[in-house]
């Protein structure tokens, strides 16, 4: 929180438990960021040992911190007493430190981190069940950068491997769909490789002859594979662009094989003391390792000596700690045996070990989304969708055509984004185009048209934002709105360190929530607290412009 509001709190919170320890009073515990006031005292645990109602211990601890410097007044709501502190005295300063053009930037760290997000297989098309992935892993990204982090975004491009045969046979012998965009026309030509290698043995011993070949290293199988995996991506890209989320780097599985790493680790991992081989392949015996049934056998090896999907994965996060000091993974709930298989064996060589933020998948209404039943939809037919819904909802906004349709890219794109980050990652919801389009409670175009209010008011004030002068009385609801701001370099470090990026999202709400009550008590221009009130507008735009930045949004000057 603002540097003079923690002082503040810790000084009074310092008296009021001395005043406890000079009295008949238990220590109570104190809430320092209350829904009410600024300081809350819990009085339940005093209740049986004063021999009173919790609400009679409220009432004598609000006349016992009465006079304690800071304290302005108290309130009871049932068993708690809320302090208000004198924020005439504190406002200044409070102001200082929120104007900082730091302000809730965390300071320069050493550590470097590498993101990894996205890496869908490129066969086809982004769907919505998995559209958490890229924008989880852009905005922790953003997170942490914005907490002082040297972070990096990559994507873990699987091109090798049977999907990858498949694909790389496709695109040579089928011809693709009528779409312009590369892998909705490509994907074509993957279904009819993929149907042909089900039916026709042999389409299915071409497939597997050149999979065998990409695994031992065969340069031309590895480069025609390659090719074809940046044919599928050229589109998949364009998605992520448009999504404000496209990854720093691409890194090719097929590297990995090319320049001898997953021989590398092959040979490693069979000097380990839980090595095993079995009819010619090789696993690591993890009996032992709390894992339950099949799995305590990790092949990393076929019977041909051939590497698996798991052994090139290994040779990726040895790769990562070369170049990172952390690796973060976003990924998908159904993978967390398989990161937990993959620790083991990094632990084996001696490795660090990545973190993990896991997420739970999107629905729609019609229910969970499912390949086989064809309740596929794609991400960027989603897209389309919302921005065009966006746009007619513009249709009474006097603008032109042109900056309708580009507001409402932003306005769609933006409340995709938000509609998904504000739920807590391990928790499964359900994507709703009119939720997240609503312009009332908790959505982006509400966040969005709040800081547009704020540009109108700057500009409908003209000049340059003046020096703070206060010349009159504060309004609870300016108090509010500084508590709020209060709050942000606290709210950023605690995201940051848990990854709890939804709450992000949840601030953006609570900020512009509180602008909006601000904006309805308080005129702003040509009132005698005016200097004041344009500071007030001009901070909240930035802590809001930041926030919504943090979450990939642009946030519009005209609504």
């Amino acid at each position: 929180m603002s540097r003079t509001l923690k002082e503040a709190k810790d000084s009074v919170i310092s008296e009021i438990n001395e005043l406890f320890n000079n009295s008949d009073f238990p220590k109570l515990p104190i809430d320092e960021n209350p829904i009410q006031g600024d300081l809350s005292v819990i009085c339940f645990p005093g209740a049986r040992s004063l021999n009173k109602s919790a609400e009679e211990v409220a009432y004598d601890v609000s006349l016992l911190v009465s006079n304690i410097n800071f304290v302005k007044s108290t309130f009871i709501v049932k068993a708690f007493c809320n302090i208000i502190l004198d924020w005439d005295a504190l406002v200044i300063n409070v102001y200082n430190d929120i104007k900082d053009i730091n302000y809730g930037r965390g300071i320069p760290k050493k550590e470097s981190i590498l993101v990894e997000h996205t890496s869908a297989n490129a066969t086809g098309p982004f769907h919505m069940g998995r559209a958490r992935n890229p924008i989880i892993g852009d905005s922790i990204s953003r997170l942490l950068k914005y907490d002082g982090y040297n972070v990096s975004t990559e994507y873990y491009v699987n091109d090798t491997g049977r999907q990858a045969a498949t694909v790389a046979f496709g695109i040579k012998n089928y011809k693709g769909g009528s779409s312009e965009k590369e892998d909705h026309r490509l994907v074509e030509c993957y279904r009819q490789a993929s149907e042909e290698l089900k039916a026709n043995v042999e389409v299915k011993s071409k497939i597997y002859e050149k999979m065998e070949l990409i695994e031992g290293g065969d340069k031309e199988a590895l480069d025609e594979v390659k090719k074809a995996a940046k044919l599928m991506l050229s589109g998949m890209q364009y998605s992520l662009k448009r999504l404000n989320a496209e990854a720093d780097s691409y890194f090719h599985e097929s590297d990995l094989i090319q320049d001898g790493s997953v021989t590398r680790v092959i040979d490693s991992l069979k000097k380990s003391d839980i090595c095993v081989e079995e009819e010619g392949a090789f696993y690591l015996d993890l009996s032992d390792k709390n894992i339950a049934g099949r799995n305590q056998k990790f092949f990393f090896t076929r019977n041909n000596g051939l590497s698996l999907y798991t052994t090139r994965d290994i040779a990726y996060h040895l790769n990562k700690f070369e170049r990172y000091s952390n690796s973060l993974n976003v990924l998908g709930e159904d993978h967390k045996l398989q990161s937990n298989l993959l620790n083991i064996a990094l632990e084996e060589l001696g490795s660090s070990k990545p973190d993990n933020l896991f997420y739970s998948f999107v629905n729609l209404p019609g229910g969970k989304m499912s390949t086989r039943a064809g309740r596929v939809v794609y991400l960027d037919d989603m897209m389309d969708q919302i921005v065009q819904a966006s746009f007619e909802r513009l249709k009474d906004v006097e603008m032109s055509p042109e900056q309708k349709i580009l507001l409402s890219e932003k306005i769609g794109i933006g409340s995709l984004r938000y509609n998904i980050i504000k739920v807590q990652p391990e928790k499964g919801f359900t994507f709703n185009i009119d939720d997240a389009l609503s312009i009332q409670g908790d959505s982006a175009p509400f966040a969005m048209y709040s800081h547009a209010r704020m540009s109108s008011i700057l500009r409908k004030y003209g000049r340059e934002v003046p020096e703070l002068v206060i010349d009159g009385n504060l309004f609870e609801s300016e108090i509010n709105l500084m508590r709020v701001m209060s709050k942000w370099p606290d709210l950023v470090r605690s995201s940051s360190d848990k990854l709890a990026i939804h709450k992000i999202p949840n601030y953006i709400h609570q900020l512009s929530s509180q602008f909006n009550n601000f904006y309805r008590d308080c005129k702003v221009i040509g009132d005698v607290n005016e200097s004041l009130r344009i500071n007030l507008v001009c901070l909240s735009k930035r802590i809001l412009f930041d926030a919504l930045d943090i979450i990939g949004i642009e946030a519009p000057e005209r609504m």
